[in-house]
């Protein structure tokens, strides 16, 4: 039947929309289809791609096969045997938008089928029920409960830090909003101290960094190697000059420097997205993949700042707004490469 990724409770546009690339990323022929603002049911029914998706989501809560859609947790259970459980494995039933007594129901039905033990803290299995306000629906993942490590890496925890650094979390969805794979290359020319570097280092991304200023870009390194990266690096450059040192990337994503705090040179912020974009072009284009997938550029600005970029290279696919406080509203916005 597919699969069912489950989204955090964000009420924003972008948690979806990680997903619907992440599944792009990995099977381009793939569907997706919301089935209600939390759940995502794709065609996707490769284990290992799930899995993956699943462990990148920064905004998902849960990824894994549909078992069952139905109106009863007996329905639901009806898929479930004594083989679905291996010997000696444990089980949970977890829910984001279900109470507890629905998912004790479910795992007591579970348990009588398949005589497994339950794991509140470390199952080996993982049975998602969730309501999408029309039905139920059953899923089922062998990775465990998923786990988040964003406050190891926040920008405090860092040897280099400046107060402009963004959160692991969101500089995760940036780079899988890019749509690159592991062992491709991905560029941040504006990388600050380094937040979206680190994400896309630990996703197995060959990965590097750009900044302007020298003294920060070895700020980055430290951070870098803060955390053993060794499949990621940074060069003091230029971003918006129309030759960049590198011949091609698979995908771009950078936080555009702006305010007092950023190095942007006495340059509008404005002016950077365009000469950026315009320089982006060519690295972009020049590549070995056979594929001929589509590449992304992902930038993400203050929304009140006009988005003036080269739309002769580029068309704008996608828009997300992120509201941090009264006098900052994020605007992200996902770029694909005209072929």
């Amino acid at each position: 039947m597919g699969s069912i990724f489950v989204l955090s409770g964000e009420d924003y546009t972008f948690p979806s929309a990680e997903i619907r690339a992440l599944v792009e990323t990995y099977s381009p022929s793939s569907i997706c289809e919301n089935l209600s603002t939390r759940i995502i049911h794709s065609d996707l029914n490769d284990t290992n791609l799930i899995s993956k998706i699943n462990q990148r989501g920064a905004y998902c809560r849960f990824g894994g096969w549909l078992l069952s859609k139905g109106s009863s947790i007996e329905q639901l259970s009806e898929i479930i045997g004594s083989e679905t459980i291996e010997t000696g494995k444990t089980f949970v039933v977890d829910s984001e938008t279900l109470d507890r007594p629905i998912c004790a129901d479910l795992g007591a039905l579970i348990k009588a089928k398949t005589n497994a033990s339950v794991s509140l803290e470390n199952p080996d299995i993982v049975f998602q029920l969730e309501s999408t306000g029309r039905e139920m629906v059953l899923g089922m993942s062998k990775d465990g409960l998923k786990t988040f490590t964003w406050r190891q890496r926040r920008p405090r925890a860092r040897k280099f830090f400046l107060p402009s650094a963004i959160f692991p979390k969101l500089a995760c969805l940036l780079v899988n909003l890019s749509r690159v794979k592991e062992d491709e290359y991905f560029l941040d020319p504006f990388c600050g101290t380094g937040s979206l570097l680190i994400e896309s280092c630990l996703m197995g991304v060959n990965t590097l960094g750009f900044d302007l200023t020298r003294w920060i870009a070895r700020g980055a390194q430290m951070n870098l190697k803060g955390f053993s990266i060794e499949n990621g690096g940074v060069v003091r450059a230029d971003s918006t000059n129309s030759h960049l040192p590198l011949r091609f990337v698979d995908a771009i994503a950078t936080d555009v420097p702006y305010g007092r705090a950023s190095s942007t040179k006495g340059k509008e912020t404005k002016t950077i997205i365009k000469e950026f974009t315009k320089a982006a072009a060519e690295i972009l284009s020049a590549s070995d993949d056979t594929l001929k997938r589509s590449k992304y550029c992902v930038l993400m600005r203050p929304s009140e700042i006009e988005f003036d970029y080269d739309e002769s290279a580029f068309e704008l696919c996608e828009e997300h707004f992120l509201y941090v406080h009264r006098t900052l509203t994020r605007a992200i916005s996902v770029l694909r490469r005209r072929s």
